[in-house]
């Protein structure tokens, strides 16, 4: 069975949970059967890796933010990473959103305003 990432909202309170349901109509019928609160989002999981996460050594940059955008269409998103490795630097991640990143179906063209934090 799919595995589901749900998203319930009820006044300023917000929860999400894990389900595993037979389908994305399963999983709003058993919601809407049993809950008051709204069901404002349901992700199919592709992809998850239960092994256990490295050690934290400290060895990476905090954050990087910037931003990402098409010119053609004049859109850009906001782009955080995480414990960025100590050996990627602008051009990486530049080149990274290139080849993997879109904005609504379009191709990115440019990433600016980059902010590294140790």
């Amino acid at each position: 069975m799919p595995k589901y990432r749900v998203q319930l909202k009820q006044g300023k309170r917000t929860v999400v949970e894990h389900i595993e349901a037979k389908s994305v109509d399963a999983v709003i019928n058993f919601y809407n059967t049993l809950t008051t609160m709204k069901l404002t989002e349901i992700l199919k999981i592709e992809f998850q890796d239960t092994t256990t996460p490295p050690i934290d050594d400290y060895n990476y940059q905090s954050l990087f933010k910037g931003f990402v955008k098409n010119s053609d269409t004049r859109q850009v998103k906001q782009i955080i990473l995480h414990n960025v490795k100590p050996t990627v630097d602008e051009d990486a991640i530049y080149s990274a959103c290139i080849a993997n990143l879109e904005i609504n179906g379009t191709n990115i063209d440019s990433v600016t305003a980059t902010l590294f934090k140790d």
